[in-house]
């Protein structure tokens, strides 16, 4: 059985494809000038991450990040998993906007759900 996406997943995964395209890009002008034997300073990353579109990409991503957090908290609720750790979960959404770990633990969570919410 093929597992369906919801509209934010899609939306998430898109915008992290598009996001690593756009990182490796950078990587790829930062490496070529290096190899032409150029110093690499901070008005070049700048210049490099500006002409890629590195920020808006990174901008992308977080809201597609955030949409899907948005998503999780709606779908889950009525999942057995939540609602017998109901207190672990509201705390890790808690610590969401601070916590690198547990935004990555969140993210990891609403991409195994198998759900047909939008």
């Amino acid at each position: 059985m093929k597992k369906k996406h919801s509209k934010a997943q899609i939306d998430y995964l898109a915008s992290r494809e598009h996001f690593l395209q756009i990182s490796n890009q950078a990587d790829k002008r930062i490496t070529e000038l290096r190899e032409a034997g150029k110093e690499v300073g901070q008005e070049e990353m700048e210049e490099i991450v500006e002409r890629v579109g590195l920020h808006r990409a990174y901008n992308e991503l977080t809201q597609a990040e955030n949409v899907l957090i948005n998503w999780t908290q709606t779908a889950i609720r009525t999942e057995p998993e939540f609602m017998q750790n109901r207190i672990n979960f509201e705390e890790l959404y808690e610590r969401v906007k601070t916590d690198a770990e547990a935004r990555g633990a969140i993210l990891n969570l609403a991409m195994r759900l198998n759900l047909e919410l939008v």
